[in-house]
C-alpha cells in the first residue's frame, strides 16, 4: 500500500506551524529548527520560505493582527484613545508570548498601522501636535509594555520586593513610604490598569501645547 505524499510545505504551513508553537510554548521555544520537526522536514527546507526567526516573528504578528476584528469606537476622542489602548492592551494580555517579543526586540507587524494611524489622529484630536502625539503614543506605549511586562513575569506566590521593601520601612526612618503601607500591601495595587492609563492620558491630553 502506498503512502499519500507529504503535504507540500509552504509559507503558509511554516507559519501555522510556528504559531501553534508559541501559542503552546511562548517565543523562547521557536526555533527554526523545531519548525523543521513539526512539519517532517528539514531545517534548510524552512529557510526556502522565511529568511530567519525574525521574519517569522513579524509575519506571526501580522496574521494575528490582522485576524483580529477591530473594536467599536466612540467619536469623542478621549474616549476614543482609551478604548483603543484598552483593546490593544487586553489583546497583548491575552497574549503573553507576544509580550516577550515586543519587549525584546524592535519588531512591528504591517498590519498594526491602522492602529498607529487611530491613535495619532486621536492624540491629535485631543490638542496635541503630531509630533507630541508621537511623544504622548510613545510615552503610554512603555507604560502599557511596563504593566503587561508585570503580569507575565511576576510571581504568583509571593510578593515582589518592589512592594515587600516599601511596605516594610521604618516609620522613624522613612516616615513617608512607611504612610504608604496600606497602598503597597493592597490586593489590587497591580490591577489598576484602567485607572492608571486615564490618569495617564488625562494629563498627556491636558499638557497639550504646552512644549512651547
Amino acid at each position: 500500500m502506498r503512502r499519500g505524499r507529504p503535504a507540500r510545505l509552504s509559507r503558509e504551513r511554516v507559519i501555522e506551524a510556528a504559531l501553534d508553537i508559541v501559542t503552546r510554548q511562548g517565543s523562547q521555544a521557536l526555533t527554526m529548527r523545531r519548525v523543521a520537526e513539526a512539519l517532517g522536514s528539514a531545517p534548510m527546507s524552512i529557510y526556502r520560505h522565511v529568511r530567519d526567526k525574525d521574519e517569522l516573528l513579524v509575519l506571526l504578528l501580522d496574521r494575528i493582527v490582522a485576524d483580529l476584528p477591530r473594536p467599536e469606537l466612540p467619536e469623542e476622542p478621549r474616549a476614543r484613545l482609551m478604548a483603543l489602548l484598552t483593546w490593544q492592551h487586553g489583546e497583548l494580555a491575552a497574549r503573553p508570548w507576544i509580550v516577550d517579543v515586543l519587549r525584546r526586540g524592535d519588531v512591528m507587524a504591517p498590519s498594526v498601522l491602522w492602529l498607529l494611524e487611530e491613535l495619532y489622529t486621536a492624540w491629535q484630536a485631543c490638542g496635541l501636535s503630531l509630533q507630541e502625539a508621537a511623544t504622548a503614543n510613545r510615552i503610554v506605549w512603555n507604560f502599557l509594555l511596563g504593566d503587561l511586562t508585570q503580569h507575565v513575569e511576576g510571581p504568583a506566590d509571593r510578593a515582589p520586593y518592589q512592594v515587600s521593601v516599601p511596605a516594610g520601612a521604618d516609620p522613624a526612618q522613612y516616615p513617608t513610604v512607611a504612610a504608604l503601607r496600606p497602598y503597597w500591601q493592597s490586593a489590587g495595587r497591580r490591577d489598576r490598569f484602567g485607572d492608571d492609563l486615564a490618569v495617564l492620558v488625562g494629563v498627556l491630553t491636558t499638557t497639550a501645547g504646552r512644549g512651547g
